[in-house]
């Protein structure tokens, strides 16, 4: 029910980026089949929004299917588009390692293969280009910008422990687990455990060098890394896994995950289950695509914008925009010239988020970005506000950077989504316990209505039940989840609606869309 909203995007030629020679003609009718991971993620949706927005004008039928990430459905998929005769197949793999065969079959069939992903250890046969990220890298920068927080936020002395939330369904997602886990080793080292120097050749170890990620203060309260570490879900919220890493020690403050989704869902556990006062002892870093984390980032060092949580800061892969990074190289594998090399690997670039402290940056809190350089450095605040590149996406004073938006304010969005038939769409700005939210309530002609927060991708929830109108008095009974096998039966997040029987009463104004609830 979560509706969704096509980023605009230039459609770019890539000749000057990749090197070719002159493009093809961009006219087709063909197929394009896009088999994603997973729908529940950021990047999945972004990507396949971006693919769809590349090619659909071209004449293309773009067709989207999810593996919710099963091998076994992934596989399949990519047989039936070979069998449809698709010209070409984009892939964001759930185990590239098994896939080797069925894309082999598929190029064999006549279709060019993009992946979206690492390669891990098949032949360069299976694809056409890849749209590569260095997952090590990634891992590597989440432990740098957490080592800035940590030493200007965090007491040396205090009685607080660290947690690694990390996921090993892949050898991409061991690889950047490995990298954040690089802050407790004092001397730099690669992947496989050897000795590198700054940009990356392997020494003795007596050239060793020391590690610039390197936070004495995460490293002296982990025991054991294993003893640290809980596997994640990489497509779920994770509240419950948080939930328990706390359980098991409430000590626990400073949480490092894999992606950014386990962040904005472990913020609002922690905006939900701890007072104001022991909020601000939390920390979640993370990398992922931004979506609306970049909402969290803001309402971690912000009252009046964003969504309060306590996400302190993320590495996305992809730099900017990852999703038009494939899109413009799918393009470039489709119309390329014949014969021309515009490389099997593309490595994506990293940005660097980081929200600022007003006491920090002359009273003015911001949340700043920049694409990474090609070997790590330990940043400062002071040294991230000084680099050359360092974009604004919102400050205190002076609100959103309309030139770094990616997408329209959802806000506006929600209000000027397309009207479906049968169902009114109502919708209220909300000052709850996750700051200011747009809730929706869309009353169907049948008697059903749904609840939901739009464009959130941390509260995933939606809630269904019945409805009656009194004029303008709407009271709603038994608003449960419609995904059964949620822990999260009933709304309870709104105090307007009853937590145990999930009723509520709202007045609803017809002529603008809104409603208001009736605590």
């Amino acid at each position: 029910m979560k509706r969704r909203y096509v980023l605009g995007m230039a459609m770019l030629t890539m000749t000057a980026a990749l090197g070719m020679g002159t493009v093809a003609s961009a006219e087709g009718s063909g197929l394009i089949g896009v088999c994603m991971q997973n729908m529940s993620s950021s990047i999945s949706e972004l990507e396949a929004e971006a693919l769809t927005e590349m090619f659909e004008p071209l004449g293309y039928d773009v067709q989207v299917v999810s593996a919710d990430d099963s091998v076994s459905t992934q596989t399949q998929q990519i047989q039936n588009f070979s069998l449809m005769e698709a010209e070409m197949i984009v892939v964001l793999p759930c185990e590239i390692e098994t896939l080797e065969d069925v894309l082999l079959e598929a190029r064999e069939y006549g279709a060019k293969i993009v992946i979206s992903g690492g390669t891990g250890s098949i032949s360069e046969d299976c694809y056409d280009a890849v749209s590569a990220d260095d997952e090590y890298m990634i891992g590597m920068y989440v432990a740098s910008i957490t080592k800035t927080w940590v030493e200007e936020n965090m007491d040396p002395d205090g009685d607080w422990d660290v947690a690694f939330l990390s996921s090993t369904i892949s050898d991409d997602a061991k690889s950047r687990c490995a990298g954040e886990a690089q802050i407790i080793e004092p001397y730099l080292k690669n992947e496989d455990g050897e000795y590198v120097n700054l940009v990356g050749d392997v020494v003795d170890e007596a050239d060793k060098v020391e590690n610039p990620v390197y936070c004495e203060m995460i490293a002296e309260r982990v025991e054991s890394l294993d003893g640290s570490t809980t596997e994640m879900d990489i497509s779920g919220d994770n509240r419950s896994v948080v939930a328990g890493v706390l359980t098991d020690n409430p000590d626990v403050r400073v949480i490092i995950g894999y992606n950014s989704l386990v962040s904005t869902a472990g913020s609002q556990y922690i905006m939900d289950t701890y007072s104001e006062e022991e909020q601000a002892e939390f920390a979640f870093f993370s990398a992922g695509v931004m979506g609306d984390e970049y909402e969290y980032l803001i309402g971690s060092v912000s009252d009046e914008a964003g969504t309060a949580s306590v996400f302190r800061g993320a590495c996305q892969f992809g730099g900017g925009d990852a999703a038009t990074t494939l899109a413009n190289l799918a393009y470039a594998v489709m119309f390329g010239e014949e014969g021309v090399d515009y490389g099997k690997s593309n490595p994506n670039s990293i940005g660097l988020y980081y929200p600022i402290e007003a006491e920090q940056n002359d009273g003015v809190a911001e949340l700043v970005f920049f694409d990474s350089e090609s070997q790590i450095v330990a940043y400062t605040y002071d040294e991230v506000l000084s680099q050359d590149g360092l974009t604004v996406y919102w400050d205190s004073a002076n609100g959103y950077n309309e030139n770094a938006l990616e997408s329209e304010d959802e806000t506006e969005a929600a209000a000027d989504a397309e009207a479906v038939e049968g169902m009114n769409a109502y919708l209220c700005e909300y000052e709850g316990g996750l700051g200011t939210e747009t809730l929706e309530f869309d009353l169907y002609d049948d008697g059903t209505c749904q609840f939901y927060l739009p464009g959130s991708e941390m509260v995933t929830d939606v809630y269904g039940g019945t409805w009656t109108q009194d004029g303008d008095t709407v009271t709603v009974t038994g608003l449960a989840n419609v995904d059964t096998s949620s822990e999260y039966a009933v709304p309870g997040l709104w105090s307007f609606i009853d937590s145990e029987s999930g009723d509520c009463v709202i007045t609803v104004d017809e002529e603008a869309g809104t409603f208001t609830p009736q605590e």
